[in-house]
């Protein structure tokens, strides 16, 4: 097919007169404390998004940004008031009100973060984050019931999604509950038997219950998952402890 001449000397006229919108110099600046930020100096980049801020104080970009550099600092409390700000420029970011919870969380404040985590998940009931971080708000003041509930919701809507497995399984040990812990984490290797976690969290539930042969046998898959770990140095003592005691000095092998 012949393309007309006159044609793409119009459409040549035309992309002249198209160019790209000039960004701010606030958005630029944010543009470069992202970079400063993925590059962990979370200090400069606190410096830059206060540049920015300071040009636009509406750039959400900037106090988004500020405000997970000020989380990575662990300076949760100046943290928690960068994102108060967002939430109030935008009430409809389920994002915003979920790292406000978290914040709070590592702050230490779990019936604060309660209320914000709830006010995320009703804007996007998909954050499936920010329901795992209010089953452990839940946990930290000792409303257990609530936790198990948020848990075992997850796993009947969501069974694919491994944390709840194990943050369920993780907290009934913590209750000293090893037997339903230990069902829990089957669970779990069914779903993924490369769940290396999974493996120790069984053999430290049947260690609790006195079950030592199966303890070190989940030890042993643990370890044939996960070498190298401060875990595995304790998984390789414990082995090594409950053969003497369940075979005798003479069975006592050391694991390679």
């Amino acid at each position: 097919m012949q393309i007309d001449v006159s044609v793409t000397k119009n459409l040549a006229k035309v992309s002249e007169r198209v160019t790209r919108p000039e960004q701010s110099k606030s958005y630029n600046l944010c543009v470069k404390a992202d970079a400063m930020r993925f590059a962990k100096l979370y200090k400069d980049a606190v410096q830059t998004y206060l540049q920015a801020i300071m040009l636009d104080r509406n750039e959400q970009k900037a106090y988004f940004g500020l405000a997970s550099s000020y989380k990575y600092l662990k300076e949760y409390k100046k943290a928690i008031s960068t994102f108060k700000k967002l939430t109030e420029l935008d009430e409809n970011n389920d994002e915003y009100f979920f790292e406000l919870g978290v914040c709070y969380l590592s702050d230490g404040q779990p019936c604060e973060a309660i209320k914000y985590l709830i006010k995320s998940i009703l804007i996007n009931r998909e954050n499936l984050e920010a329901q795992i971080q209010l089953a452990i708000a839940h946990e930290l003041v000792e409303e257990t019931d609530l936790s198990l509930m948020i848990y075992n919701k997850l796993i009947e809507t969501n069974p694919e999604f491994l944390k709840a497995y194990y943050n369920k399984a993780a907290m009934l040990m913590g209750m000293g509950n090893y037997i339903e812990a230990s069902r829990t984490f089957f669970q779990l290797i069914k779903k993924n038997p490369d769940y290396y976690k999974a493996y120790l969290g069984i053999a430290m539930s049947f260690d609790k219950l006195a079950k030592y042969k199966d303890a070190i046998r989940y030890y042993k898959k643990f370890l044939e998952l996960k070498q190298f770990s401060e875990d595995s140095v304790f998984a390789r003592e414990r082995v090594n402890e409950l053969r003497a005691e369940c075979f005798g000095k003479e069975n006592h092998l050391s694991l390679v």
